[in-house]
């Protein structure tokens, strides 16, 4: 990739002014995502199973962006992660839900033959059942029919789940999509969930049921997905070691495509232009990968710890200035080290500083927690990332 599509309108070589706000917004539309269609009646749990699975909290019907009167979409950037959510299914005219959701995946479709891109259709269909219901509806049955014709697999999740007191239901549940020719869709994905423990009585049911679904939702993925199976797993918030494997392989290789930009960087005509120009990528792949880590918000020193980091590099003084404010246009032109950076200089430095800042916060990765707590001290960081880098510098 070349610098300038790497950058894409985020550094003004005329001016030498870094946009940080415009980079911000590139990093998330190049981040994988993951589209989740839910499907279920409200009251069936679909808020406390996002909850559990991903860590975030769905938010009310209403608040997210609505598609249709039937469909909401619900953003989370920072995890890559789109929800499809109907509503107005358990509604006795539930045909309108079914009508204005037919119409929005024909409008994702004809985006997707445009952009040639999947990613805008939902890569997978969770339709919520309450167990303790007892009960399959008719509308149920339409909606697996409706989205088998996007060639969207279903995964049925049982909510609420009582165990044995529930197998006699499951069993018929699974015989009545059978016989309504359902088989071929939902290819036995079926899982009994339970997002939150409850009491019923004098029996306590606890959380489950969370890591089947996992498994079940992953093995939808066909071999041409994988970006939207890394989305996935790093949008989740079930396995500790799936999610860190899944940021560490998404970092991996955007560290790559930013160092090939700074190849073409150092490798430009311009003498002294490159600095500015690596400096900048460098900027944006601190940025990239805290995104990795969904520490986009929670990062509130950002601008301390990247002029820390690109402080270690032989692009300090360009570094410095480059992110000496991370919430305005940063002038770095006529800024310089005294001298061209070879394309191999670059290459070497910024493939160094991605990899060392990765390993800096993998470091502070809480797997309980199953995300990154950094110390409040930003030096702790800075030290930690310089122990990193060093050997990856020496190496090079």
């Amino acid at each position: 990739m070349e610098y300038n599509e790497y950058l894409d309108g985020s550094f003004n070589s005329k001016t030498g002014e870094f946009d940080s706000e415009k980079a911000k917004k590139n990093v998330f539309d190049r981040k994988e995502k993951i589209n989740i269609l839910l499907m279920g009646a409200s009251g069936v749990g679909k808020s406390e199973l996002i909850n559990a699975f991903f860590g975030i909290k769905k938010t009310k019907s209403g608040d997210g962006k609505p598609q249709t009167q039937k469909l909401e979409k619900h953003e989370y950037k920072e995890k890559g992660l789109i929800l499809w959510d109907t509503k107005g299914i358990e509604a006795v005219d539930y045909k309108a839900t079914l009508s204005d959701l037919r119409n929005a995946l024909e409008d994702a479709k004809k985006d997707a033959v445009n952009s040639r891109s999947l990613d805008g259709l939902p890569h997978v269909a969770w339709l919520c059942i309450k167990e303790t219901s007892k009960r399959i509806e008719d509308r149920e049955i339409e909606l697996i029919k409706l989205v088998s014709q996007y060639n969207i697999p279903v995964v049925v999740v049982f909510t609420q789940t009582q165990y044995q007191s529930g197998d006699e239901f499951v069993a018929e549940a699974k015989n009545i999509f059978s016989s309504n020719l359902c088989d071929s869709i939902i290819k036995n994905r079926y899982v009994r969930v339970n997002s939150i423990s409850y009491q019923m009585g004098p029996y306590t049911f606890d959380i489950s049921g969370l890591d089947e679904l996992l498994d079940l939702t992953e093995k939808t993925f066909p071999e041409g997905s994988k970006n939207a199976k890394n989305a996935f797993e790093k949008a989740q918030s079930v396995n500790a070691e799936k999610k860190l494997a899944a940021i560490l392989d998404s970092c991996s290789t955007k560290i790559h495509i930013a160092a090939a930009a700074a190849g073409t960087a150092g490798a430009s005509p311009i003498p002294g232009s490159d600095a500015p120009i690596i400096a900048a990528i460098q900027a944006t792949l601190i940025y990239t990968i805290n995104s990795e880590f969904e520490l986009d918000d929670e990062l509130k020193n950002s601008a301390a710890i990247a002029t820390g980091i690109l402080g270690v590099t032989a692009l300090a003084q360009v570094g410095k200035t480059v992110v000496s404010n991370l919430l305005k246009f940063i002038p770095i032109a006529g800024t310089l080290i005294g001298g061209a950076v070879s394309a191999t200089t670059a290459v070497a430095l910024t493939e160094a500083l991605g990899h060392a800042y990765v390993k800096t916060l993998s470091s502070f990765y809480d797997k309980k927690e199953l995300k990154v707590i950094l110390p409040a001290n930003t030096k702790m960081i800075i030290d930690t990332f310089i122990e990193m880098f060093n050997p990856l510098k020496k190496s090079s």
